[in-house]
């Protein structure tokens, strides 16, 4: 990982070259997609584009017609994600309302079109254009985090308009999504910090510190258990790769750091007895809601006898609309919604995503530690999407956007020696490539 270990050079950086204007439109473009990517408030229950996606359909149609091209190994993720939009519309041809189908089924497309575009973004420069997506990211995290801190606090006027059922939710709808959301951006930080070489670094300490307690006064559960497993692979992805023991030991010594910053602002927020209260509610790992007949828990397994009962599926958003609750998890919300048809394709999507994902972070390829921050929040999200809703999370699929352009990155890379050796010239056309 370049800038990880220190005076090492790395052997896979090409020669540098000037960048074209339309290079520079289309970083810039897609830095203004994900800096809009804070705002993401909009009516509750009802689908609708927020400002990141305005921006991210004009960005696509530019890159499009600029000539970005696919990479030819991103045809089996997105084939499977492809069988989850059939078993959608196979189980919604009989659904009851027919509207819900609908919205979901443009909504789903969307996310797949952006993860593509993600994709392909970053498979032509890895490195450069992952740092590119994780600074505009920590920037909307940090000005998310700041109304979400101001909000609960009551610093600002209309203080409602940033929280969530007492929790802090910023710029968006829901405390839920807003916690996990600051994620990846936190790991981020993390890893500019532990690989600084500068003094200077010392400055992102405070906006590590923002996003740290308003991911605390999210109260969400998930944010919180999400947080604690990303940041545990993070670290142990990346002393697995370490080539330099003294790396390992800045690395630990980091880590440490990092345990008494958490703790030292959990320690002053709960001095605080308004988020005292709070936390000691929300700390519990079972809540009321949860139980009894019309809890969560309950509304699952009715939803599993429902799933078993309609192997092709009743169609998305049709079991919330019959139950009056979500699933409240997302492989069952699949499988209930597109049938056995779409479970497949989506567990199959992301056995794919983790299994390469783990073999170009140990081939060591271009924007290997980018590669580990998103790993890490995927692992995090995917097992956080056992008690929670995350299939329309905008972040998770610019984050597989991301693993998987690194992850055919490194594919390529690997396979042009072998393409020098047999002289077989690499496939550029203007559909998938490699």
């Amino acid at each position: 990982m370049d800038g990880w270990f220190p005076g090492e050079q790395s052997n896979r950086a090409a020669p540098a070259k000037p960048f074209s204007w339309s290079e520079r439109l289309g970083d810039a473009l897609v830095f203004v997609v994900v800096l809009s990517s804070f705002y993401q408030k909009s009516t509750p229950g009802v689908s609708q584009p927020v400002l990141f996606d305005l921006v991210l359909i004009v960005c696509m149609g530019v890159f499009f017609l600029l000539g970005l091209k696919f990479p030819r190994g991103l045809v089996w993720p997105v084939a499977m994600w492809g069988l989850v939009l059939a078993g959608y519309s196979i189980g919604g041809m009989s659904a009851t309302y027919i509207e819900k189908v609908t919205s979901v089924l443009q909504v789903a497309a969307y996310l797949v079109c952006a993860f593509i575009f993600f994709a392909s973004y970053v498979f032509e420069a890895p490195d450069r254009r992952m740092r590119l997506i994780f600074n505009a990211y920590a920037i909307a995290a940090f000005v998310a985090a700041l109304t979400g801190i101001a909000g609960y606090f009551g610093m600002i006027a209309d203080a409602s308009g940033f929280t969530g059922y007492g929790r802090a939710s910023g710029t968006f709808n829901d405390p839920n999504v807003f916690g996990p959301y600051l994620i990846a951006p936190i790991l981020y930080l993390g890893l500019r910090l532990s690989t600084a070489r500068s003094a200077k670094a010392l400055m992102l300490v405070p906006a590590l510190g923002v996003l740290v307690l308003a991911l605390l006064l999210s109260f969400s559960r998930g944010a919180w258990g999400g947080f604690l497993l990303s940041a545990a692979v993070f670290v142990g992805l990346t002393l697995a790769t370490s080539r330099s023991s003294a790396q390992t030991y800045r690395l630990v010594a980091f880590s440490a750091f990092m345990g008494l910053l958490i703790i030292g602002i959990v320690g002053v927020a709960l001095s605080t007895p308004k988020v005292q209260e709070l936390f000691e509610q929300r700390a519990s790992l079972v809540q009321d809601y949860d139980v009894g007949e019309a809890g969560r828990f309950d509304s699952q397994r009715r939803a599993f006898v429902m799933a078993l009962e309609n192997p092709l599926g009743i169609g998305p958003e049709q079991w919330a609309m019959i139950n009056k609750l979500d699933t409240h998890n997302v492989y069952l919300n699949v499988l209930v919604a597109g049938g056995v048809l779409s479970a497949l394709g989506f567990v199959a999507f992301l056995a794919m995503t983790f299994v390469a994902g783990k073999r170009a972070i140990f081939a060591n390829g271009p924007g290997q530690e980018f590669l580990i921050v998103a790993y890490a929040c995927l692992v995090g999200h995917m097992v956080e999407a056992f008690i929670i809703d995350v299939d329309n999370w905008r972040h998770l699929f610019l984050l597989f956007g991301m693993a998987w352009g690194a992850i055919l990155a490194t594919k390529a890379m690997k396979a042009a020696p072998a393409r020098s050796a047999t002289r077989e010239p690499p496939v550029l056309a203007s559909g998938f490539t490699g």
